[in-house]
């Protein structure tokens, strides 16, 4: 009698165990912490999500109009801010910058530009450049001195604002007559090198004209030594002077047009027949 309700109440207490492991057994999945040598999920990287929605990494290949961000909301200086080191003019500028941006007045922004460049303060300059990219092609001209600017995040903010800017444009000689203004004043080899992808894929013509302003145009000894580095690259050669630029033109270049006609294929639905193919005897197109 006594060893039957021993084993009863071994028998109980198995199972009271099995059911405490099982509920341990669910608990532990719905947690992140698995068993050890397994492999665990890392966590989605939201900033990299945020970036792909917001297309920050898509704005240095150009943009549309359409295409642009919305217009930013500057707060160059709070209201109750009391900070000293900022001048009464400092703070007049501020107010006129964001008065042109939130009046959407192109001229106003254009007017504040010169002033805003040579201000000390970066903030400013900052919200110059966040100004006048939001105007976009119109205020490139403007623009673009910042592309030089002495803080690291103006010049980086302006190079961003400046590259969807230039998007807009869609005449090759307007875009590069943009691009020259700008490599004559760049020191930043990095701002350079991708500034001078604009001459990748265009008239070879009118790419040695253009390379040839910067590079007799006094502009940094760092746009000059890109210049002509991008000649070198657009010819094949490397740069000596203006007339041997103007010869490899004469010599080598083809107009675009001519290039085409060479190359040109026959039309869609048309067998173009070897030259000196021989016709079989009798044989005849057929009418469609």
């Amino acid at each position: 009698m006594k060893k039957t309700a021993i084993a009863a109440v071994a028998a109980a207490a198995l199972c009271a165990a099995a059911v405490l492991v099982l509920r341990s057994t669910r608990s532990n999945g719905d947690t992140d912490v698995g068993e050890p040598g397994t492999e665990q999920k890392s966590a989605p990287d939201k900033a990299a999500g945020r970036r792909k929605a917001t297309g920050a990494d898509s704005r240095k290949t150009g943009a549309t109009k359409a295409q642009r961000p919305p217009k930013p909301v500057l707060s160059i200086f709070d209201d109750d801010d009391d900070d000293d080191s900022r001048s009464p003019e400092e703070r007049a500028l501020a107010g006129r910058i964001e008065k042109a941006l939130d009046d959407e007045n192109l001229d106003d922004a254009i007017g504040c530009a010169a002033e805003a460049l040579s201000c000390a303060n970066a903030d400013i300059r900052q919200a110059m450049v966040e100004t006048l990219g939001w105007f976009g092609v119109k205020a490139l001209p403007e623009l673009t001195p910042f592309l030089a600017d002495s803080d690291d995040d103006v010049r980086e903010s302006a190079q961003n604002e400046w590259t969807m800017a230039l998007g807009e444009i869609d005449s090759d000689s307007e875009r590069l007559s943009v691009v020259e203004k700008a490599m004559s004043i760049l020191t930043d080899e990095d701002i350079l090198e991708e500034i001078s992808d604009s001459y990748i894929g265009i008239d070879e013509k009118l790419a040695v004209e253009s390379l040839l302003c910067i590079i007799e145009g006094g502009g940094t000894k760092a746009g000059i030594d890109k210049a002509k580095e991008t000649y070198e690259f657009v010819t094949g050669e490397e740069f000596v002077d203006r007339a041997a630029a103007e010869a490899w033109v004469m010599e080598e270049y083809t107009p675009p047009e001519d290039a085409a006609e060479d190359g040109e294929d026959a039309a869609p639905g048309e067998d173009a027949a070897p030259e000196d193919e021989e016709v079989p005897e009798g044989y005849a197109p057929q009418e469609e």
